[in-house]
């Protein structure tokens, strides 16, 4: 069960913290007073936007409070004990505060409070009643239909629901130092997150797959604890540490439940599971060893274990008899991971430098294999618990193991130029996947070069093959799959017997020979980098800075899948002074990333064979282009006369556009797709007036405008526009929002 952190248990915790910690420091001899700053004011928001005050808690129009604080005290003479507090943000949801106390080199005690909001969206709406809890149900103004359209009253009975979350994170560090160079820590923290996000949620709503979907605002009641301990030894040359992780994460909401509003052959209600209750514990150790001043031997060693154990929701609500559970009646879910690392430091010669090692991590899924009826949205299918039923299935527990290697040999080639070569080796075998075992190697060099004392700049190029074994894309789904139904299909390879004429897909749900997935099938890609630095006078500094990379997927060209990813970026910061009293800064940044896929369209028996064959015309092929360019510019300018006042400001512009473009066979019905467009600006101007040395009054407005349109939410869809979705009246996010304020700030010794 969560337990969350309410107000005034809150206060109760922070009081205690607060007297805990001054009473383990008060024995210290402390100096006459503490030292800090105070500030206070009031701050204004022009209108309500969830977009503008996602993190920062300004999502509502109106006046807030600016408070924030520090204070530390030091003791006096030779002692080295602290007593410090640090509150930002108090008077707004994104808050937090600090608390510390101690003598260095003795020991330590930290509170951590934060708040984080999330806002979701302004625009959303749902016809449901119980919206923030986990049943959802239909109001009686609403009749069910066999689409969105045709549901009567459902415009009428739509209501607006602020979906977002908050999280409340606790933290209490101790540390002590004991004799003989050791020392000890302890790290607690409970993360709660409570409140709602989007989710989809589908149910069957007829026969032959048809399935109705609706968008609910999932609960989220979530709370992780997390723990860390560990102990330290530092005897010079020889430096160790043992240590304990865990983490322990509860989920005070089991399943979503709510109303069919769809008419057709079905449950009245639908129902999924949340995320279930699960722990992680590991043990780690890591040390050092410096055998010489050139050369020194680091490694790691880590063994941890992840179970959730969550009992099984029955597969029905109760209207279908659905079947299908296993005799046992949860996951019983086990993963044990093994992490090494071993890394050698050593100065070969004085122009020449070393740096090589090694990194293995296992993941071993020790989860239990059973044999389950693989369900679609609440609807059972005739069959299904038969032995010759495609529904008929086994989990299949992945596992990976990783072995990397890598050499880097930096060479001073002159006092102004460095030379760097590196060689990786990178295999990971994995099972239940097409392939078992793949293969990188990446060769890199870099040059660095100074040109003169203003001026220097570098160029680093890598290049990277991956290769996989024999690619097997029925492999993981026929391991899944009941014998008696891979007996059904004519595929020679899980059924040597077979010589043609049998009924069935050759490969489970058209995992074709020629479709790739990305990550496991083989790669080569090449990497480039070059940046400059240069300062033309005393008081104009510039960089320049330009990043590309091009992916290629060899076995795509001719089948399915990606088959090509191209990036690069772009940049330039410049920042100058002016004068004595007046600086400025300036920065651009361009980046683009674009993706070509290969596919095709496939509806006939005799397409299914085409595609398995790589036979298919060019009729039924398409490929997709996907480009996302992303502009960003900043100004920046503050003027400081050296009298009391100083002001400034930053005006800072990005802009994206993702452009989606089709090439198609004339057996393929394809439609263009608007662009993905967002422009962000924001001014930010600030002044400071100093009253006198220790009080100042400030002076801060923001203007921030968001333009965005995504043709997945903005006209011509609508509430009704697809019949299998209830829509939810939500939009592109766009606003215009003016922020002001103003504090005074006190500072004390």
């Amino acid at each position: 069960m969560t337990c969350t952190l309410k107000p005034r248990f809150k206060r109760n915790v922070l009081s205690a913290s607060i007297a805990a910690i001054g009473l383990a420091v008060t024995p210290l001899a402390w100096a006459d007073s503490p030292s800090g700053e105070i500030e206070l004011g009031v701050g204004n928001v022009s209108r309500d936007s969830a977009a503008f005050g996602n993190f920062n808690g300004l999502n509502e129009s109106g006046v807030y409070g600016i408070a924030n604080f520090r204070l530390f005290r030091r003791s006096e003479g030779n002692d080295a004990g602290y007593f410090e507090i640090d509150g930002r943000n108090l008077g707004l949801r994104s808050r937090s505060l600090r608390i510390g106390g101690g003598e260095q080199g003795n020991f330590g005690l930290r509170l951590d409070y934060i708040e984080i909001p999330k806002f979701e969206s302004d625009y959303y709406q749902t016809p449901y009643l119980g919206a923030g809890t986990t049943r959802l149900t239909q109001p009686a103004g609403l009749a069910d239909g066999a689409t969105s359209g045709a549901m009567v009253g459902l415009a009428a009975n739509m209501r607006a629901f602020e979906v977002g979350t908050q999280r409340n994170v606790l933290g209490l560090g101790l540390s002590k130092t004991l004799p003989a160079g050791w020392d000890v820590a302890l790290n607690l923290k409970r993360d709660v997150k409570d409140g709602t996000k989007l989710r989809g949620a589908a149910i069957q709503i007829g026969a032959g797959g048809a399935r109705g979907s609706v968008i609910v605002p999932e609960v989220v009641d979530y709370t992780t604890d997390l723990v860390d301990a560990s102990a330290r030894y530092d005897g010079g040359k020889l430096q160790f540490q043992v240590g304990y992780h865990g983490s322990y994460f509860s989920n005070g909401a089991n399943s979503m439940t709510w109303d069919n509003l769809f008419t057709g052959t079905g449950n009245a209600t639908g129902r999924y599971a949340l995320a279930p209750d699960n722990q992680f514990h590991q043990l780690n150790a890591s040390g050092g060893y410096v055998f010489s001043p050139a050369t020194r031997l680091a490694g790691n060693l880590s063994f941890g274990r992840m179970t959730q154990n969550e009992p099984f929701l029955p597969y029905s609500t109760g209207v279908l008899a659905i079947s299908g559970i296993p005799a046992t009646a949860s996951l019983d879910g086990k993963v044990d991971t093994t992490h090494a690392s071993l890394k050698l430091t050593s100065r070969l010669m004085p122009v020449l430098n070393l740096v090589a090692g090694y990194k293995y991590d296992d993941r071993d899924n020790r989860t239990a294999v059973n044999q389950y009826n693989y369900i679609t949205a609440d609807r059972d299918a005739a069959g299904a618990g038969t032995a010759v039923n495609s529904l008929r299935r086994w989990n299949q527990p992945l596992s990976s193991t990783s072995h990397k290697a890598y050499a880097d040999l930096d060479y001073s080639l002159t006092k102004a130029t460095k030379l760097k070569f590196g060689y990786d080796y990178h295999q990971v075998s994995h099972t239940y996947e097409p392939t078992t075992k793949d293969t990188e190697h990446t060769l890199h060099a870099d040059v660095k070069q100074k040109f003169t004392d203003t001026a220097s700049g570098g160029l680093g190029y890598a290049y990277s093959d991956r290769s996989s074994d024999t690619y097997r894309g029925d492999a993981p789904l026929a391991s899944g799959y009941a014998p008696g139904y891979l007996a059904t299909l004519c595929n020679v390879a899980l059924n040597p017997a077979c010589t043609g004429g049998a009924t069935g897909r050759s490969y489970p749900w058209l995992e074709a020979p020629p479709l790739r997935k990305f990550f496991l099938t083989d790669r080569k890609r090449d990497k480039l980098r070059a940046y400059a630095n240069v300062a033309p006078t005393d008081s104009l500094d510039l960089h320049f800075g330009l990043d590309y990379r091009e992916d290629k997927y060899p076995e795509a060209d001719s089948g399915f899948g990606l088959n090509k990813v191209n990036s690069w970026m772009g940049n330039l910061d410049a920042s100058v002074r002016f004068t004595g009293s007046v600086t400025g800064h300036a920065f651009a940044t361009v980046e683009e990333y674009t993706t070509e896929q290969k596919g095709a369209n496939i509806t006939t028996a005799a397409q299914i064979a085409a595609a398995e064959n790589n036979t298919l015309t060019p009729a039924q092929r398409w490929s997709v282009s996907v480009r996302d360019r992303i502009y960003t510019l900043g100004l920046g300018l503050k003027v400081k006369p050296g009298g009391k006042y100083e002001w400034g400001g930053d005006l800072i512009h990005a802009s994206s556009n993702g452009a989606t473009s089709f090439a198609a066979g004339a057996g393929v019905a394809v439609g263009p797709l608007p662009d993905l467009i967002t422009r962000r600006t924001r001014l930010e101007l600030f002044g400071r007036y100093d009253v006198q040395k220790d009080l100042s009054f400030n002076l801060k407005y923001i203007y921030e405008r968001f333009h965005s349109t995504d043709w997945a939410y903005d006209p011509p869809l609508n509430l009704t526009s697809v019949g299998a979705v209830v829509g939810t009246n939500q939009i592109s996010p766009t606003y215009n929002v003016h922020a002001v304020g103003i504090w005074g700030s006190y500072r004390f010794r």
